[in-house]
């Protein structure tokens, strides 16, 4: 995977925008795919090199969505590789995205497809290949145990807000820069949030924004302490 984000830098891509979503560098993202112009933009992927542009709509400061016939795009997403793809029996695709590396919106191309497509550049997050390296060496060898335990304890609490129950044993197998990307993906976090953690300039800033993230959507999940006044 590592070869292939080095190989395709595509200057114009389609991009989906998908409010609440994204996908990072080395993970994958599963979507049902039914609106028409949609299923015409996977058509045309699968006939190239399969690849769709991840962007979340621009949202505005109070976090309001800039609606429009055309709503503003954010200016980072990712560029993804489809990867699997199946069809259902009422025309619905079925796939999964693996993300590749990062982009920066530098404008929109005027094109007939009913599905949009972006101008971009790579060159801020060069890095992000990197990303799709294997590691060799176990994460108790590569990783700060007050982090990772951090991290954990987080995640724990996080959870049960959510009423979620969490294979904890199994994630101990998950590298941790790895974990904090899945996490941040999948946790129900607001647009805007989703953005940031996209957007941080590398794992250890983005570790930490999702432990403050889910910190603070824990104590808003809590119910208010009652009053001995009561």
């Amino acid at each position: 995977m590592k070869s292939i984000a080095r190989r395709l830098s595509p200057a114009q891509i389609a991009v989906f925008p998908l409010g609440g979503t994204m996908v990072l560098p080395g993970c994958e993202l599963p979507l049902n795919i039914f609106e028409p112009r949609y299923l015409n933009m996977v058509d045309d992927a699968l006939k190239g090199d399969r690849l769709i542009g991840m962007i979340q709509p621009q949202y505005a400061v109070d976090g309001v969505k800039v609606d429009g016939p055309q709503p503003a795009l954010a200016q980072v997403g990712t560029l993804a590789r489809l990867r699997q793809f199946s069809e259902t029996d009422d025309g619905r695709y079925m796939i999964s995205l693996v993300g590749l590396k990062r982009f920066k919106l530098t404008g929109e191309a005027d094109v007939a497809t009913p599905y949009r497509q972006a101008l971009v550049t790579y060159d801020e997050y060069a890095s992000d290949v990197d990303i799709h390296e294997m590691q060799n060496l176990p994460p108790s060898m590569t990783e700060s145990s007050a982090a990772r335990a951090r991290l954990t304890a987080s995640m724990k609490s996080f959870a049960r807000s959510l009423g979620v129950e969490v294979d904890w044993d199994g994630l101990n197998s998950i590298a941790m820069d790895k974990l904090v990307d899945q996490t941040s993906m999948i946790s129900p976090f607001g647009a805007q949030d989703k953005q940031s953690l996209l957007e941080a300039s590398d794992h250890i800033d983005r570790r930490k924004l999702l432990i403050g993230l889910m910190e603070l959507y824990t104590v808003q999940a809590s119910p208010p302490p009652k009053s001995d006044l009561q």
